[in-house]
């Protein structure tokens, strides 16, 4: 009875918070699992309805793909996307799910092609009326090899498709059938429709860091798409690619930091737009130091200003990034507080490079097992997820007024 009235009084004064500049009210909500869960993802879409999916593990290693929709202030009962015995889950390469068209939804998982650790296929897989029931499942590339396929961005696209970004380690298998070939992961996409049927495929970069997740949005132009790439010096730093009018543009640089590592850092950039205006964030360790950057863009992602350093402690990446309609840009990540425990951290930056306090949302693991936080923005509110690490595994889910970051 006092816990219920306890989440009241909490929601009261979450929803009169706007009239409180110094409100910096955070807001637990229950995420409905059942069983073991892990790799939580969220997502708004342009009827700014939110979707929250995660993976469940049962007693029989079953794996289940499950999602809720925000309704009233709460995430509603579990509905049942896919399962699979032979899926990949893995901390870093987590499934999503993504709206688009009318009551349509996209989602994705990794399911094992064969017995090495690392060969696995992306499955995609439709709904055409918002989740009740689902399509059959299919794979977006058709190179059969059994090699690395994951790390999968999904955007809308404005006629009834979506688009799907994925890394694609297929080059590994060529090389060895042919010395002329380099063993390196390549960067492909393509559109699909509502059933699923292909409408375009693209080879984007033919060199990219092996296993860091990539992030897509779509501006004003069409969609731009942010990943980490890897030169011949094993410079790792992020890149980003646009489609306008149907064509791919060459890979650039969005900063050049020159950050020299012989192995991939399992993390990956994230991108957001708002109008006219793109921001993009990144880890980096370039000079043996971990930072967090971002870069705005005030033209679509044509170019981009110098970038600004937002944390100097001890991160650890794992980032995400929203933008509010004044163009300022939100950013998650993952941190060390000052006795080295994981911790996750919000900060709010401006254009003209004014950053506010860090907000300390949570304690984490910085173990893999705490994955990905992730978040998106609706009303001035942020709706974060993330996973608590126990036995066994938890989803955690909050709100987290903008004020909070003033």
């Amino acid at each position: 009875m006092l816990k219920s009235i306890y989440k009241s009084l909490v929601l009261i004064g979450l929803l009169y918070s706007c009239s409180d500049a110094n409100s910096e009210i955070v807001q637990y909500l229950d995420v409905p699992f059942e069983l073991n869960a892990s790799e939580p993802n969220i997502h708004k879409s342009k009827s700014d309805d939110l979707y929250l999916s995660w993976i469940e593990y049962d007693k029989d290693s079953i794996s289940h793909l499950k999602f809720s929709t925000l309704e009233n202030g709460n995430w509603s009962e579990a509905k049942s996307i896919a399962k699979g015995k032979d899926w990949f889950v893995n901390w870093a390469d987590f499934p999503s799910i993504t709206s688009f068209g009318n009551d349509n939804l996209a989602a994705h998982f990794l399911d094992k092609s064969a017995s090495d650790t690392y060969a696995y296929d992306v499955k995609l897989i439709t709904s055409n009326n918002n989740g009740d029931t689902w399509n059959d499942a299919f794979i977006p590339h058709h190179d059969g090899t059994n090699t690395e396929h994951g790390f999968v961005s999904k955007l809308a696209l404005k006629d009834d498709s979506f688009l799907a970004v994925w890394l694609d380690g297929r080059q590994n298998a060529y090389a060895e059938l042919d010395s002329t070939i380099a063993k390196q992961m390549t960067l492909r996409s393509g559109t699909f429709d509502a059933k699923g049927n292909s409408l375009t495929a693209f080879l984007l970069d033919d060199r990219v860091c092996d296993c860091c997740q990539t992030d897509a949005a779509m501006t004003a132009e069409g969609p731009i798409v942010v990943y980490r790439n890897r030169s011949e010096n094993e410079e790792r730093d992020t890149y980003f690619l646009k489609n306008v009018n149907g064509k791919w543009s060459q890979p650039k640089a969005i900063s050049d930091d020159n950050w020299v590592i012989a192995g991939c850092p399992v993390n990956g950039p994230a991108v957001a737009t708002h109008d006219n205006a793109v921001v993009a964030v990144w880890f980096t360790m370039a000079n043996n130091k971990s930072q967090v950057k971002l870069a705005f863009s005030k033209d679509n992602g044509n170019t981009f200003d110098k970038s600004i350093t937002i944390d100097d402690t001890n991160p650890l990446g794992r980032l995400d990034v929203e933008m509010l309609n004044d163009n300022s840009a939100i950013i998650s990540w993952m941190d060390t507080n000052s006795i080295g425990e994981g911790v996750i951290k919000l900060q709010r930056i401006f254009q003209d490079g004014r950053i506010t306090k860090p907000y300390e949302l949570s304690g984490s693991s910085k173990s893999r097992s705490s994955g990905f936080p992730r978040m998106v923005l609706k009303d001035d509110l942020i709706y974060l997820t993330w996973t608590h690490v126990g036995t066994p595994l938890s989803i955690k889910s909050a709100i987290l007024n903008t004020k909070a970051l003033n």
